[in-house]
């Protein structure tokens, strides 16, 4: 894997000192931007104090560009990880399912796979970006994020991310081609993308933006994987009160006749106070979701599972109806806190987040998050899990 990642590494760096043997020459840093960060996280898992689980996370990222030239750029972008602990030896094939690449090119590899240990890195960016006056085009490995709102993002059918997440920050890229054209004045644009994924299946679509009464819009359509899907969203403000939603209408074909036609829409307000609190809040309604408590010994499990796994445009949350509502106040230019919370409807699912981050030094942050989650289960809430990650984390 290291090889194949030197093999593009030296490509790109040779062709962008061919382009500049044309043109003046630069320096390295010129051409060619290196970042990333490192972190270490620990992981408690717990119920109750009788059974705990503790896991490690050493979290690698390197992020390339290459320029080479003033129109055409490439990129690389390689997470590494390192994961080992309870969890690890607790599920069975833990590093098969990791190194699972759902893109069109395989590039993710669990390099050690044992019980408790696993060793696994991925390029989740790799492409070419080339700009031609109001013409960019992207092709290859790359996010594509089509979403407005803070949760939930029914109108990004290309990097469906899931927000509990949070170590992720780059979210997932797909390999798709994108074009994208934006008509003179900078207030409207054109955006088309096609992807394919491994099982042969495409989602293409178009989207055009455009601003009106003070309101950024968008109207998008296309085909998403094997249904056709048709969306509206927007972002503007109610007087100082931020005001977003998307909405999407997925409508089956031939190929999906056992599903059925398919609304997810959100809607959210957010607002700053002078002092520097930020609150967001959102709703959204799933017309394919469920409205009554569920067993987790028969299908629960596995719905609890999709809905925190890997989502999908169309299976955002569990629930048929969903509210959203987070909290964050800077105590001080070096400390933030934040509490964030999910509630579904009808199967009353509950989660709850706080967090707490401190700035140690300008590229050195600490965090503690805690995470737990609640179902009703026998007319009562019962406690599914906990679980609190501290986290270090190192940016170059």
């Amino acid at each position: 894997m290291k090889s194949k990642i030197l093999v593009i590494l030296v490509l790109l760096s040779q062709f962008s000192m061919a382009q500049d043997s044309l043109e003046v020459k630069k320096s390295f840093k010129e051409v060619v931007s290196v970042n990333g960060y490192l972190k270490n996280m620990q992981t408690v898992n717990f119920i109750d104090l009788n059974a705990i689980g503790i896991d490690h996370l050493i979290h690698n990222r390197i992020n390339v560009k290459v320029f080479l030239s003033e129109k055409l750029t490439a990129s690389v972008g390689l997470r590494n990880r390192v994961i080992y602990g309870d969890q690890v030896a607790a599920i069975p094939n833990y590093g098969k399912t990791l190194g699972f690449d759902t893109g069109l090119m395989d590039l993710s590899w669990a390099l050690v796979d044992k019980d408790a240990f696993v060793v696994h890195s991925t390029i989740d960016r790799l492409n070419f970006n080339y700009i031609h006056n109001n013409l960019e085009v992207t092709v290859g490995r790359q996010r594509i994020n089509w979403g407005l709102a803070l949760a939930w993002n029914p109108n990004d059918l290309f990097n469906t991310y899931n927000f509990i997440d949070f170590d992720y920050e780059e979210r997932p890229g797909t390999d798709a081609i994108r074009a994208q054209y934006y008509l003179p004045g900078g207030m409207s644009s054109f955006d088309v993308a096609i992807n394919r994924n491994y099982m042969n299946k495409s989602t293409y679509a178009a989207k055009f933006n455009f601003n009106t009464a003070g309101y950024d819009i968008q109207v998008l359509g296309g085909k998403y994987l094997d249904d056709i899907a048709a969306g509206l969203g927007w972002a503007g403000s109610i007087g100082s009160v931020g005001f977003k939603g998307e909405a999407t209408y997925f409508i089956t074909t031939e190929k999906a006749t056992l599903q059925k036609d398919v609304l997810v829409a959100t809607t959210t307000l957010d607002y700053s106070f002078p002092n520097g609190l930020y609150l967001n809040g959102a709703y959204l309604h799933s017309s394919n979701g469920l409205s009554k408590p569920i067993n987790l010994n028969n299908e629960g499990s596995i719905v609890l599972s999709n809905a925190f796994g890997t989502l999908t445009a169309k299976t955002l949350f569990p629930s048929k109806d969903a509210t959203f509502l987070t909290a964050s106040y800077p105590i001080s230019p070096l400390w933030n806190v934040s509490l964030a919370g999910m509630y579904g409807f009808g199967i009353n699912l509950a989660f709850i987040s706080p967090n707490i981050s401190v700035s140690l030094r300008e590229d050195l942050e600490a965090t503690l998050v805690g995470q737990s989650f609640y179902i009703q289960q026998q007319e009562k809430m019962e406690l599914l899990g906990n679980g609190f990650f501290f986290r270090l984390k190192w940016s170059f």
